[in-house]
């Protein structure tokens, strides 16, 4: 007879027999989290310096929407320039990122300069090749960083024309001074170790959160520069100004030309990477310890199990009183209670099986009152992969992009357009789940303010396709959900401005009318139309009816607006025909009177 190990010693030899391949995973662990570590730091500081750069451009587009508001008052354009003093200093608050407002004749000469009392005598513009440029071309322009002409000092502006009669006969300038840019890098309350820098068009150093003093005004690194001028945004390894052997991160304005770089020292980087591994090593080192413990303690709760059980069985088979175990593992206490009561067995499994249709029928309960909320967190759980997966394409592409050929960067193409796209679907579906989930219930909605809403949500949409919106007077008020409203309205107005006609601006009426029943309202446009035959299937979802290539989105828009019109207890129809553009009509099934009673 073979006499096989016991159960406990087997536990520690499985236990043991997985070391040596742990320590060889280590190794490769270690790596593996190096690398990825500095994947995840270069993307995370890319994301900082899109967002630092965007914060740059809205300290320029304040500056600039003040500087055009104040071009167009009517002391400047009546040549009142004490009066025009006063207002523009009056601006001049902590919140206003910018620091003075000069204004400059076509001779350069400053007329009008915040930081000097009115009539004090004044130099020329800092900056008077930029300035004829702004007389010439007449339109507004942000300056690279040089020399003011008043303080002499770095500075930075925004040039802007004073138009009378049609012709630049003025340019009213923003100043921005380095220390405003420095403390916007300072705000952003980088980890330690970072270093972030802001730089001109030219790629020169207009602000810096590390020896600011003495490094403003001189261009970065050439390496930085180099990629700068073919690139938006991408990583360099190199040694900076003040000899850090660095990771930079940069990315650079579309509209101004402006940079924002954000540099890691290599050491801060290993430091970080070993911190990670280190703590790694350490869990497993326990997890191993611990493991061989469990082996143990487990192994023998097992034996003793076992030995309890077979001396129930030989009782059983004399005849004697089997004892129940009380202790021990859950199988062997359920195999004693059996040894003790077999002939209960069946009227046992009876009573399971009624007590297990009882839990089921409660489980497909449940699983319906779930089902939505599945939706939601599939939903919102998806997107982050997909995240991932744009960003390490995007990092793939610019780290070897010098390696790859016109097909795989195709390829790449793809693979980030089939992502962005998945993702586009993933959020309309998160949005689609989310109707009927907002909380704090219903309340009287004024259906005038929910259009105004969304309208101002679709401001850029509008601007874009010179699209015109009439509201008529006095649409109805009705009980429901605010926001669901407001995403009722900006899917119907932007399908409108989607699908205009080519070469003719959308136009796009909303009306309302009573029924018996409460109130229909009308949203009409002049856009392209649809085919009869399409009109119900439209409002399923995902429902295209033309290519990606024509038209941009999910197909999903249609159907968020029917089951949030449904969720109100109303109903979505449409009246359309080719070329003649289409009219949604929505029911509300409840008059103002009814919601008034509805909210009280």
């Amino acid at each position: 007879m073979n006499v096989l190990p016991s159960i406990r010693s087997r536990l520690i030899a499985i236990v043991l027999a997985t070391v040596i391949p742990a320590v060889l995973a280590l190794g490769l662990l270690g790596y593996i989290l190096y690398d990825n570590q500095k994947k995840q730091l270069e993307i995370d500081m890319l994301q900082t310096t899109r967002a630092m750069v965007a914060a740059v451009d809205r300290n320029f587009d304040i500056g600039l929407n003040v500087a055009q508001a104040l071009a167009g008052s009517r002391s400047l354009q009546d040549g009142d320039f004490a009066r025009f003093h006063v207002v523009a200093s009056a601006v001049l608050t902590d919140r206003f990122p910018g620091f003075n407002f000069v204004l400059s004749d076509e001779s350069g000469q400053q007329l009008v300069n915040t930081v000097r009392p009115f009539g004090a005598p004044l130099s020329k513009h800092g900056n008077p090749d930029l300035l004829r440029k702004v007389f010439v071309t007449g339109a507004p322009l942000v300056s690279n960083l040089y020399i003011g002409g008043v303080l002499n000092l770095p500075v930075v502006s925004i040039e802007v024309p004073v138009r009378r009669n049609g012709k630049v006969v003025y340019v009213l300038s923003c100043g921005f001074s380095t220390d405003s840019l420095t403390r916007l890098l300072t705000e952003q309350h980088l980890p330690e170790g970072r270093m972030a820098a802001v730089f001109d068009s030219e790629g020169v150093i207009a602000a810096r959160t590390h020896m600011a003093d003495k490094l403003i005004g001189r261009k970065g690194i050439p390496e930085l520069l180099a990629k700068m001028r073919v690139q938006n945004q991408g990583i360099v390894e190199a040694r900076t100004l003040d000899g850090l052997d660095v990771i930079i991160a940069f990315s650079r304005s579309p509209e101004t030309g402006w940079s924002v770089g954000l540099s890691t020292p290599w050491t801060v980087v290993q430091s970080e990477a070993l911190k990670r591994i280190a703590l790694v090593y350490a869990m497993v080192f326990v997890l191993l310890t611990a493991g061989v413990a469990a082996g143990w303690v487990i192994g023998g709760n097992i034996s003793q199990s076992v030995r309890d059980l077979a001396a129930s069985a030989l009782a059983l088979g004399r005849g004697e009183a089997v004892v129940v175990m009380d202790r021990g593992p859950q199988e062997a206490i359920v195999v004693g209670r059996t040894l003790k009561a077999v002939e209960r067995e069946l009227q046992q499994y009876r009573d399971h099986l009624e007590e297990l249709v009882v839990q089921r029928t409660a489980a497909l309960e449940a699983s319906n009152r779930e089902l939505e909320q599945f939706a939601y967190v599939a939903s919102h759980d998806l997107q982050e992969p997909l995240r991932m997966v744009v960003s390490y394409v995007d990092l793939l592409s610019l780290r070897y992009a010098d390696h790859l050929d016109a097909e795989a960067r195709e390829f790449i193409g793809f693979a980030r357009e089939g992502a962005l796209r998945m993702r586009e679907q993933i959020i309309d579906l998160l949005q689609y789940s989310r109707i009927g989930r907002h909380d704090g219930g219903r309340t009287t909605v004024n259906l005038d303010e929910a259009v105004k809403e969304a309208l101002s949500n679709l401001k850029n949409a509008l601007e874009e396709t010179g699209g015109e919106v009439m509201l008529a007077n006095g649409l109805p008020a009705v009980v429901g959900v605010h926001v669901e409203l407001v995403n009722l309205f900006q899917n119907l107005i932007g399908n409108a401005l989607k699908y205009a006609r080519p070469g003719e601006p959308p136009r796009v009426e909303i009306s309302a009318e009573t029924n018996g029943d409460g109130y229909v309202v009308k949203v009409a446009d002049n856009g392209i139309g649809i085919d009869p035959q399409y009109h119900e299937r439209i409002f399923g979802m995902f429902q295209r009816l033309h290519s990606r290539g024509e038209y941009k989105g999910t197909g999903i828009g249609l159907a968020v607006c029917k089951k949030i019109v449904e969720k109100h207890g109303g109903r979505i129809w449409i009246d359309s025909s080719i070329g003649k553009g289409s009219t949604f009509f929505v029911a509300f099934p409840v008059v103002i009177e009814a919601a008034a009673e509805a909210s009280s």
